[in-house]
């Protein structure tokens, strides 16, 4: 069975990332675990209650977003609770009243025992009212994805993360376990790196790699280059590789729009020599890569907030909608352009897309079924000029 997406499951034998990147010790954590924000109305502020709760922060990230409110909530006085690491104090004080009118606010986290601190922001803005409310319902609107924005990981400054916005990173990549393999690698040696000349400015670069001796002795002999809108929980990859993805997570990724088209350029180049997990030429078979976007329903049956994961990103029920790009082959003459619509299994329930009740995730990988650990080493696909046409 062809599996979805490739992840680069090398995580799943490494360390867990340490809180503030010093030797752990008993009471100098310093991190911030899980964040709420807490009003009296929260059915007129929050498009749904998830919303209002940010749980599991992974312990490397310092920007804390919050969803979107309701267009014209009043974000001049918010208190936001925090849960911390055993110990730690927050300044300003967990639940105290903040004005987060003019952007982030700054807060300091200090550990027990007074050594260690951390520096987090944290972002909350209400939604921008519809400027043209009357706008036909069959009139198309666009998302772009130029993948012009890209910068060294702040934390390790080791490998790219992309993003579209100014105040956090929405695509995610397996990097951070590729760097655990081959630590020594430079940054655009990583299975996911910006190109410099795309179609139109830079592009990004998926190539599948070897990941080294120690992929050898894993049994996990490549990492497919990936890029996905979504977050890498590294916490969690150590445990249950699969479960690390979480396709269409975060708040930048709830939709209340109808997705129509998937469209963009590509080009796409096999490896030369296929093989299985355990390093076996597949005779035959020749790589491919893999383009789609996925809509879901991002509450479960619990009203608690949901997220795919690399073992339903294409199969959950929770899935709606999906426009995915067939047999991504080798590519002769240059840059191809793609466009495929997105196949609804059911419609989509006004009342919950008014609420932001869907989540939109778009992947791109170099070897489809890089999850299992087979593919090329080689394989490449190039990809740049991304968009997504919708109903408002």
């Amino acid at each position: 069975m062809v599996k979805p997406f490739s992840l680069i499951a090398i995580v799943a034998f490494a360390t867990t990332l340490t809180s503030c990147f010093k030797d752990e010790a008993p009471n100098n954590e310093c991190d911030i675990v899980e964040a709420r924000i807490q009003v009296e109305n929260p059915d007129e502020v929050f498009f749904q209650q998830s919303n209002a709760e940010l749980l599991g922060i992974e312990s490397t990230k310092t920007d804390l977003i919050f969803p979107d409110l309701r267009p014209n909530s009043d974000v001049t006085a918010l208190p936001v609770f925090f849960k911390t690491t055993p110990g730690a104090t927050v300044s300003p004080e967990s639940g105290s009243a903040q004005n987060f009118a003019n952007g982030p606010v700054t807060y300091v986290v200090t550990s027990e025992d007074g050594q260690h601190s951390r520096t987090y922001r944290v972002f909350i803005k209400a939604e921008e009212a519809n400027s043209n409310p009357d706008q036909p319902e069959d009139q198309l609107a666009y998302i772009h994805y130029n993948f012009e924005n890209y910068s060294l990981d702040p934390a390790t400054s080791k490998f790219y993360m992309w993003s579209d916005y100014e105040n956090g990173y929405n695509w995610a990549t397996g990097n951070p376990g590729f760097s655990i393999a081959r630590g020594s690698a430079k940054p655009d040696q990583y299975p996911t790196a910006p190109l410099a000349e795309g179609y139109d400015g830079a592009a990004v670069k998926l190539e599948t790699c070897d990941t080294g001796p120690f992929g050898v002795i894993v049994n996990m002999r490549i990492a497919a280059g990936n890029l996905f809108t979504g977050v890498f929980d590294s916490k969690s990859a150590t445990k249950e590789p699969l479960m690390a993805t979480h396709f269409g997570d975060g708040s930048y990724n709830q939709i209340n729009y109808r997705p129509v088209t998937l469209s963009g350029y590509y080009q796409y180049t096999p490896g030369a020599t296929f093989k299985d997990k355990n390093a076996k030429v597949g005779e035959g078979r020749i790589d491919q890569g893999d383009i789609y976007a996925v809509v879901f329903r991002n509450v479960d049956s619990e009203g608690k907030a949901f997220y795919l994961t690399g073992d339903n990103v294409l199969t959950s029920p929770q899935i709606v909608a999906l426009a995915r790009v067939p047999n991504v082959v080798k590519t002769e003459g240059g840059w191809k352009k793609f466009a495929v619509d997105f196949n609804y299994t059911r419609e989509l329930d006004a009342a919950i897309l008014a609420n932001k009740g869907y989540s939109m995730a778009v992947v791109f990988t170099s070897s489809i079924e890089g999850a299992a650990f087979e593919g090329a080493v080689g394989s490449t696909l190039l990809i740049d000029k991304v968009s997504i046409a919708y109903k408002k």
